[in-house]
């Protein structure tokens, strides 16, 4: 399926960039928002790497994004974001093939998986979507600070940080209370304060740090999270939960608007829940709290690390 002839239009008068010849790397690409953010990379020109765990699906997303566009250049690279072996393979093979990254979108995440476990031993969805990034992000650095361009690290956070997510570090994973939507809200109130302070961090560098949200968008996870009354939207009241399409189009917004680093964007109509993106408010929360939070993650992740077999079975180097 194409961008549609709206999409097309708003492309045209908000974002008169051109990304072709330019790496787009989207991890989560092979379905919802992570897809049509691809899409719309490679409707912009790019070059572009869907970064996926389900490789036969990410094989099906390129060649539905190869209809419309055959010349388009979309490959398929695995990772499992709840994996830290699939990780370092991951980051192994962009740094052996050279991959001139320009775009980076950590779109992949997690939403209702109770009693579920990384490879790792996390809880799934904090393992998924914020320690997993996390590893990766740190994993990447290195690589990407030495191209010789900027490159625009975005990271996927979520509209229910502004009204939960707080961080307990005596129940981190929340195995005493495991309710599924304040799980999911820890996990991106956790990597929306991680990303804030990468961004300062970062200042000076080659990277530009910035942060987007999808709103309340019309997907499998985006319904999972509104539980049981997503089943009691009508008709009528559809159109004020976003598309994935809209709600990808947060990523040309980034590429064609001088935003300063750390910010937010997303939909902003009806609390930030839905509409084309702009620029949005960060929580306070999300500004404070980053060096607790990475020294306990950095302590979690050392007990974590994959076994040497694990590595050795992925083909990871030493």
């Amino acid at each position: 399926m194409s961008l549609s002839e709206k999409t097309e239009k708003w492309l045209k008068e908000n974002c008169g960039v051109s990304l072709k010849g330019k790496t787009v790397v989207v991890t989560g690409a092979n379905s919802g928002v992570g897809f049509k953010t691809a899409e719309t990379a490679v409707c912009l020109g790019a070059d572009v790497i869907l970064a996926c765990r389900n490789e036969k699906k990410a094989d099906a997303a390129r060649d539905e994004l190869l209809i419309d566009r055959p010349d388009a250049s979309v490959k398929v690279m695995k990772l499992d974001m709840a994996s830290f072996a699939s990780i370092d393979a991951f980051v192994d093979g962009l740094e052996e093939s050279g991959t001139d990254v320009w775009a980076f979108v950590n779109n992949a995440g997690a939403f209702h998986h109770p009693g579920e476990k990384t490879e790792d031993g996390f809880d799934l969805v904090i393992g998924t979507n914020y320690i997993g990034v996390y590893y990766l992000t740190e994993k990447l650095m290195p690589y990407l600070t030495a191209l010789s361009h900027e490159v625009l690290y975005v990271n996927t956070v979520s509209v229910v940080t502004k009204i939960a997510g707080k961080v307990d570090y005596d129940d981190f994973f929340m195995t005493k209370n495991p309710r599924s939507l304040a799980v999911y809200a820890r996990s991106k109130v956790c990597l929306a304060r991680y990303t804030y302070a990468l961004a300062e961090r970062m200042k000076g560098s080659n990277i530009r740090v910035e942060m987007n949200h999808p709103g309340v968008a019309v997907t499998p996870l985006g319904l999972n999270a509104l539980g049981a009354w997503a089943t009691r939207i009508s008709g009528a009241a559809r159109p004020f939960f976003n598309s994935p399409e809209k709600s990808s189009l947060s990523f040309a917004y980034l590429v064609s608007h001088d935003v300063k680093p750390g910010s937010l964007v997303g939909p902003h109509i009806a609390f930030d829940c839905y509409g084309y993106p702009k620029l949005n408010r960060l929580p306070r929360k999300v500004k404070t709290g980053a060096d607790e939070l990475i020294r306990f993650t950095e302590k979690e992740i050392e007990a974590f690390k994959p076994t040497k077999q694990a590595k050795k079975e992925l083909g990871i180097n030493e």
